[in-house]
């Protein structure tokens, strides 16, 4: 009976151990997360912004300025799901696709404000 109790509280210990591990490196992770997907966002922000900008100082390249744009848009998609293929299922997924996108983003948006 002693080697039966003995044993259950090894076991209840031994979860809530496992437990505060996982609890910071979840929010370690989640913090990771949240930084990179900020980034994806703000990227993509001022890359809308270049579109705008290029749009105002070319008008009559408005057509072509938007025709790039999906172009790239589709290309950044796939570039960034082939630059993750490691990461698939693992917890910098998140982490990797957000840096790709922010990255591919910035590129664009710099190749926009070099056009005017």
């Amino acid at each position: 009976m002693k080697k039966i109790k003995f044993a259950s509280l090894i076991v209840i210990f031994s979860f809530n151990v496992n437990a505060a591990f996982t609890e910071p490196e979840m929010s370690q992770l989640n913090e990771i997360n949240e930084k990179y997907i900020k980034k994806e966002i703000e990227s993509r922000e001022k890359l809308n912004a270049a579109i705008k900008e290029s749009i105002a100082n070319l008008p009559k390249e408005k057509s072509n300025i938007l025709k790039l744009h999906e172009l790239w848009s589709q290309a950044t998609k796939i570039k960034c799901r082939l630059a993750i293929l490691e990461s698939l299922n693992t917890d910098a997924e998140t982490a990797s696709k957000y840096e790709c996108l922010a990255n591919e983003y910035t590129s664009e948006a710099d190749f926009f404000n070099s056009t005017y």
